[in-house]
């Protein structure tokens, strides 16, 4: 009879804590599960040539998963299929979806326009922030299937989803990797332990609604889904994990000092011998910067680097001049190359005058600038990388200079176009918070403080090393508190 009582207790308890447990997309505290820390937009290759000569996508390190994959959509979180990520699961009879792109675009739901969800105006009903509508809250789920190359054997395994709307879940043969928030900046997770030889498969689950969607409160079409580019890289054991360029110019403008941050991280058992070296091509060829002996980098564990260089005479970045110099990074043991990551530098300076005038390399600079959207009446949010292009082109045929990434960070390919075809940047992180969340109008809530922060450092340290970024917008339109100031004084 003890016996009994104790087992009916359990099961009240379970079925209480079901009943009050809060969901993921609804708790602003939770922002991620698994989730690797946010660094500079990079790719590793082989050789110091191949890096030069070929875009991130064309390594041998790096496979797309754009494409068609297999899709079911349900207008609530009830009804969505709770088991479709388990490897038995049989999918051959859903819809089919391009990756990437928005589901609203494809014919599943529809583009919602809401000016701010503040005062009752949302689009799922009673306003109650964080709780989202569990009657209107659409989740896609998608599915498709990867191998990965013979020559990745032995390397660490990532995967990168450049932007998903709202939050998202991933499996990996049938395993569950984790979760994220953040919508306009990547969600990168190590699958390695996940991964088997031959074919795997990758499952992901996407929710329109979270508690995110509070922060993201922008004057703006309301779409979700993978809509930019996912795809998987793999590194070595030892790896370098991030890297900061900065250069700081002399008072006439004419000598530089350069300076590197770097994080070198490490799975491997041995790294003695291992070194690092920082490579610059200038008109007349590569020359090397500095080299730099590792000390030995306990297993699981990582290392920092910081070197400083002199450059003489260096062409200087503006919007009319944008002089770029390919600085390479390039892991060595014993003389072998491991690894070479590149960054398109340029040099510049950037300071207000006295008089409140913003200089750029010494020069009064004016702003004849636009805010800009990362969307297309055909594509969505999904806009292609040649379209992009388009838009940034006719700025220049008709003499503007400047772009505000209204108001959210943009695609990372927008970046590396603006530093090449000469444009400033204001970047504006993922936030309005337009909600009036208990009263408390000032957004100093300490349950949304990680949220708040995550949203700046996501962005500066993707978009850290270009030249084309003079200033760093905390939001748009969401008032003041305590929790800016966080994302204000991060780094």
């Amino acid at each position: 009879m003890k016996t009994i009582k104790i087992l009916l207790l359990v099961i009240i308890l379970s079925q209480y804590n079901n009943l009050f447990a809060q969901n993921d997309w609804e708790n602003p505290e939770m922002i991620g599960q698994n989730k690797e820390k946010p660094h500079a937009t990079s790719m590793v290759f082989e050789s110091k040539t191949q890096a030069l000569e070929n875009s991130r996508a064309e390594s041998p390190f790096y496979q797309s998963l754009n494409g068609t994959w297999f899709f079911n959509w349900v207008v609530k979180p009830g009804n969505r299929p709770v088991d479709f990520y388990k490897e038995s699961f049989d999918v051959q009879a859903w819809d089919k979806i391009e990756v990437p792109s928005n589901w609203q675009m494809k014919g599943y739901g529809k583009p919602i326009y809401v000016n701010n969800i503040d005062h009752g105006r949302d689009p799922w009903g009673k306003l109650n922030p964080p709780k989202i509508s569990e009657h209107y809250n659409p989740v896609g789920s998608y599915k498709r299937k990867f191998t990965i190359p013979e020559n990745w054997e032995d390397r660490e395994v990532f995967i990168n989803f450049d932007g998903v709307k709202s939050a998202f879940y991933i499996w990996v043969n049938g395993q569950k990797v984790g979760y994220s928030q953040g919508s306009m900046t990547p969600a990168e997770f190590n699958i390695t332990q996940y991964l088997k030889k031959g074919t795997n498969q990758l499952a992901v689950q996407v929710f329109r609604w979270s508690d995110g969607t509070f922060l993201e409160d922008q004057d703006m079409w309301r779409m979700s889904g993978i809509y930019r580019n996912v795809y998987l890289y793999s590194t070595l054991k030892i790896h370098i994990r991030d890297f900061k360029w900065t250069a700081q110019l002399d008072d006439k403008f004419e000598n530089a000092t350069l300076q590197l941050n770097a994080e070198i991280i490490n799975k491997a058992k041995n790294t003695k011998g291992t070194s690092l070296e920082a490579w610059i091509k200038k008109e007349d060829g590569l020359q090397m910067l500095f080299e730099s002996e590792l000390e030995k980098i306990g297993k699981s564990s990582k290392i920092n680097v910081t070197k400083k260089t002199e450059i003489k005479n260096p062409k200087l970045w503006s919007a009319e001049t944008p002089n770029l110099y390919p600085l390479l990074l390039v892991l060595k043991k014993k003389n072998k190359t491991l690894e070479v990551q590149k960054c398109n530098f340029g040099f510049r300076d950037i300071r207000l005058s006295k008089d409140g005038r913003l200089l750029v390399n010494g020069k009064t600079v004016l702003m004849k600038g636009v805010n800009r959207h990362d969307m297309h009446p055909t594509f969505g949010q999904a806009v292609p990388d040649d379209e992009i292009k388009k838009s940034l082109v006719l700025m220049k045929q008709n003499n503007i200079n400047a772009v505000r990434t209204a108001h959210y960070p943009n695609a990372p390919e927008f970046y590396e176009m603006c530093d090449k075809i000469g444009l400033y940047v204001m970047n504006e992180a993922n936030m309005e918070f337009n909600v009036a969340y208990k009263g408390n109008r000032n957004r100093s809530n300490k349950e949304w403080s990680a949220a708040f922060t995550d949203r700046m450092a996501s962005m500066v340290e993707r978009d850290k090393n270009h030249p084309c970024i003079l200033f760093w917008s905390l939001g748009n339109e969401a008032v003041s508190g305590d929790n800016f100031k966080l994302m204000a004084n991060y780094g």
